[in-house]
C-alpha cells in the first residue's frame, strides 16, 4: 500500500511538473509575440503608412509648410499650393541632398533651402515664395574665422528659429581643439539680409 501511495505521489509530482512547464512555455511565446499581429487592419495600414514617411524623409526630396509643398526631381525645383503647381525652376546644379522649408523672419512668406554636394563641395541655395513667385536668395557663405579648417561633410537645419549650418573643420589653430565639428547659426531677416549670431564647436 505504501508502494502505491508513493507511485501515485510521485505520478503527481511529474504530471504537476509537465502542466507548470506548459504554462511557462506559453508565458514565453506571449511575449514574443509582436503586438502588431493583434492590431486591426486599418491600425496596421497607419503602421506601414508612418514607415512611408519615414523613408520619404530619409530620401529629403520634399518639404511642406503652411499649405505648400515643395519638391526637387530631375534637376527640378517645384512649388505647389495645396495640389496646384504655382512656379518651378530648372537648375542644374549637380548633387542634390536635401531640401528644407521656413518661415524664420515670420512674415507668412515661406522660404526653402536646397542642398547640393558635388566633388565634396558644398552649395546652397535659398528662395523665397513672394508676390507669386519664388524669388532667390543669397545664402551666406562661411568666412573669416568660420571658414579655418573647414573640410566639409556639411549640414543644414532649423533650431530654435535659426538656420544651422554644421561642417567638420581640422588643424584649426585658433579653436579650442584643433578638430571637430562647428556650428554657425543663423538668422534671416524681413529685409532678407542673414545675420551670424554665433558659432559652436565641440569634439566629434
Amino acid at each position: 500500500m505504501k508502494i502505491l501511495k508513493y507511485v501515485i505521489g510521485v505520478a503527481l509530482l511529474i504530471l504537476f511538473s509537465f502542466l507548470m512547464n506548459i504554462l511557462f512555455h506559453l508565458d514565453e511565446k506571449e511575449i514574443a509575440v509582436s503586438p502588431t499581429e493583434y492590431l486591426p487592419t486599418p491600425l496596421n495600414n497607419k503602421l506601414e503608412e508612418v514607415k512611408e514617411i519615414e523613408i520619404d524623409s530619409i530620401n529629403e526630396l520634399e518639404t511642406s509648410i503652411f499649405e505648400y509643398k515643395a519638391i526637387f526631381k530631375d534637376q527640378n525645383f517645384e512649388l505647389y499650393f495645396l495640389d496646384d503647381l504655382k512656379d518651378q525652376k530648372k537648375i542644374f546644379q549637380k548633387g542634390f541632398k536635401r531640401i528644407l522649408s521656413s518661415d524664420l523672419n515670420v512674415d507668412q512668406h515661406p522660404e526653402f533651402w536646397l542642398q547640393f554636394v558635388d566633388n565634396k563641395q558644398t552649395k546652397f541655395l535659398g528662395f523665397q515664395w513672394e508676390e507669386g513667385k519664388l524669388i532667390p536668395l543669397n545664402f551666406p557663405e562661411i568666412k573669416g574665422r568660420q571658414r579655418f579648417g573647414y573640410i566639409g561633410n556639411d549640414s543644414l537645419y532649423l533650431e530654435k528659429g535659426l538656420l544651422v549650418r554644421e561642417f567638420e573643420f581640422a588643424n584649426d589653430s585658433f579653436a579650442e581643439m584643433a578638430n571637430g565639428s562647428r556650428k554657425c547659426y543663423y538668422t534671416f531677416g524681413k529685409d532678407k539680409s542673414f545675420i551670424l549670431k554665433k558659432t559652436i564647436d565641440y569634439e566629434k
